[in-house]
């Protein structure tokens, strides 16, 4: 199954994820009412607005250190030795990122906490649910979580996948205890800041156990400025396309949970929520195999080795495909079976078939996602129109379809969408993208051995 030290700390963490997120599941039926489930699952997507501010960067700096990483190499005493002028890079890249969300973690709290404020306020004006002290500490918590998401991607794209691979599994574990004990304690809607908050402590105190030495020294460079990384002429000509396509992602993942919530009710929305986070979960365990693999990607591409990237590529979507294929056809079938032997838990959950076409839908986009982080290994984004397009559809059919037919017709419209501009144009992109750059790789080495 292709499964390395990488994959198998990535799996053993969203594994976790998976198996907690079914713990969670049944404490929120237990000690959260319908309503309180509504807010628990709008929660999340209205802070996901902070893309509008991250603009895809953490993906970029992956990327840009994967490069860089093809001419360095890690040292004994964890720092990164090799060639000057990519370990200044390196450092220009640190910097940049450093300052960049500082600038971030302010504006989520400056901006996303009076939206969501306002939000609540005006669609549940009469509600009984106290949501006040669990959003600002939500908001708060995740200003402090997005400020260490650049350094992870820095240290993936050095090639330090297992490591951060491990610390994301001990997140998950100790951000997952926090919530229950929450929960149990019969605090409510504070188990989602409580889970955030467990997240900062883990990355915190583990940058600072093992990764102080990396850090100090790569700040400590005695960079020659002349041949840093540039924002405006390197990175910005590839961010905005990312950018767009992450703000697209809102719009196709995050909005159908917020237009429940304002058009249906909370309990309509929580029914959605629940069922959306399941299907995540299944998703981001099958990119655990593709994740990983991206910086590989990177650094395979840099060094023109085409054979090998194609070899690791098709291995890695196969073997992702049919593990994401087999539980999500086994969860449609649970699904079911709850609803047809009218088991009181099933009524948190969507209806069989909306549920049916979300899970489809996902798994259609997860080849397009397999496919995308083979293409931007290049440092480009062909498919930022299939993003915007897929975005622009998935909105209008979400506010179209969802006062009248709820759900429904909310899954209808993502499922459409998915499955002919996602994943039927995006596969004749990925080829024709494919095709084209082998073949200029393939006349570029051919030209230099004739010289």
């Amino acid at each position: 199954m292709g499964v390395d030290r990488s994959i198998a700390y990535t799996l053993a963490g969203r594994g976790w994820g998976l198996l907690s997120g079914v713990v969670t599941l049944l404490l929120v039926v237990r000690f959260l009412t319908s309503d309180e489930q509504g807010y628990y699952y709008t929660f999340a997507s209205l802070l996901a607005m902070q893309i509008l501010f991250e603009l895809g960067m953490s993906y970029v700096v992956m990327q840009f250190s994967s490069h860089e990483m093809a001419h360095l190499s890690w040292a004994n005493d964890g720092t990164i030795v090799g060639d000057v002028q990519a370990k200044t890079r390196l450092r220009s890249l640190l910097l940049l990122v450093t300052k960049w969300y500082g600038v971030i973690a302010a504006l989520i709290i400056v901006v996303i906490l009076p939206i969501g404020w306002m939000f609540f306020s005006v669609n549940r004006p009469q509600s009984t649910v106290n949501w006040q002290a669990a959003w600002i500490w939500l908001v708060i918590a995740a200003a402090t979580n997005i400020f260490f998401l650049p350094l992870l991607s820095l240290l993936e794209g050095c090639g330090r996948i297992i490591e951060v691979a491990r610390l994301r599994m001990y997140q998950n574990i100790i951000g997952s205890l926090a919530a229950w004990v929450t929960l149990v304690s019969g605090r409510g809607l504070l188990a989602v800041p409580a889970m955030s908050t467990g997240l900062a402590f883990t990355v915190l105190i583990w940058l600072w156990c093992t990764k102080k030495t990396f850090l100090k020294n790569l700040f400590a460079h005695k960079a020659d400025t002349s041949v840093g990384i540039r924002w405006k002429t390197e990175i910005w000509p590839f961010q905005w396309k990312i950018a767009l396509s992450w703000l697209s992602g809102y719009f196709i993942f995050q909005l159908f949970v917020p237009v429940l919530f304002a058009y249906r009710g909370a309990v309509e929305a929580g029914q959605m929520g629940m069922s959306f986070s399941i299907v995540t979960a299944l998703m981001s365990l099958a990119m655990a195999w593709m994740s990983t693999k991206a910086p590989q990607f990177g650094t395979l591409v840099a060094r023109k080795d085409y054979v090998r990237l194609d070899q690791l590529f098709n291995s890695t979507l196969s073997c992702s495909f049919f593990v994401m294929s087999v539980l999500g056809v086994t969860l449609c079938i649970v699904n079911y079976l709850l609803h047809v032997e009218n088991i009181r838990v099933a009524s948190r959950f969507l209806d069989p078939l909306p549920f049916t076409l979300l899970m489809l839908a996902t798994i259609l986009n997860y080849v397009t996602y397999a496919q995308s982080a083979y293409l931007r290994a290049h440092k480009q984004e062909p498919f930022l129109r299939i993003s915007l397009i897929s975005a622009g559809l998935i909105a209008v059919s979400t506010f179209g379809l969802g006062e009248e037919y709820g759900a429904m017709g909310i899954m209808s419209g993502y499922f459409v969408v998915g499955a002919t501009v996602g994943f039927g144009w995006g596969s004749l992109i990925f080829l024709s993208k494919r095709h084209e750059w082998q073949k200029s790789c393939a006349l570029e080495v051919s030209g230099k051995g004739t010289l």
